[in-house]
């Protein structure tokens, strides 16, 4: 009888396979046949799901976003003050999986076209999945904050990968304060 695969879920386990060995490792060092070997699939098998390193990667990044969201939508809480306390925690929680996030976005973009980075419509998706997700937790209606919002946290963890002066679960504290005390004041900003 032959084997039955549930092609979804093999998919899935090669891209988390290969997000934790293009956070290991780094994007631009791995080639398709290295990461085959690491993975232990044929590269018949890769190319099967994903016709090119760059289309798996693609793919990594639009099943982590998802997969992110709706790790942030568990952000709950019946204030503002109290869902960004919330996200905070979350984030902290998780501070392995994001830091190894922002490591291997660090490889891509230094070894691309920045230019062809922000045309590709993946990876404009994915930024609005986040500014989407962020707009939704904070009860905000400016996109600009939203994706502000999201590109400070960004930078606490671009921070953790090459400085050890503040832990990220401190800085994540001192950014979600920073974060209430703005919209207590800016009220507005809500809206």
């Amino acid at each position: 009888m032959p084997k039955v695969v549930d092609v979804e879920k093999q998919r899935r386990e090669i891209l988390f396979q290969c997000f934790d060995l293009f956070a290991q490792k780094g994007y631009a060092n791995v080639t398709t046949r290295q990461l085959c070997q690491e993975i232990g699939v044929s590269t018949g098998a890769l190319y099967y799901y994903f016709p090119s390193k760059k289309v798996l990667f693609e793919q990594l990044v639009d099943e982590i976003s998802r997969q992110d969201v709706l790790l942030l939508k568990q952000a709950t809480g019946e204030t503002l003050a109290e869902r960004i306390e919330a996200l905070g925690q979350i984030l902290i929680e998780h501070e392995a999986h994001f830091i190894k996030q922002a490591i291997i976005w660090i490889d891509f973009y230094q070894h691309n076209d920045a230019k062809e980075i922000q045309a590709n419509p993946i990876f404009q998706q994915v930024d609005d999945r986040y500014q989407q997700s962020m707009t939704d937790l904070l009860g905000i209606q400016a996109p600009k904050t939203a994706r502000f919002v999201w590109t400070l946290i960004n930078g606490v963890l671009i921070e953790q990968v090459g400085s050890d002066q503040l832990s990220f679960a401190e800085q994540i504290d001192l950014l979600m304060q920073m974060l209430i005390a703005y919209f207590e004041k800016n009220r507005g900003a809500i809206a």
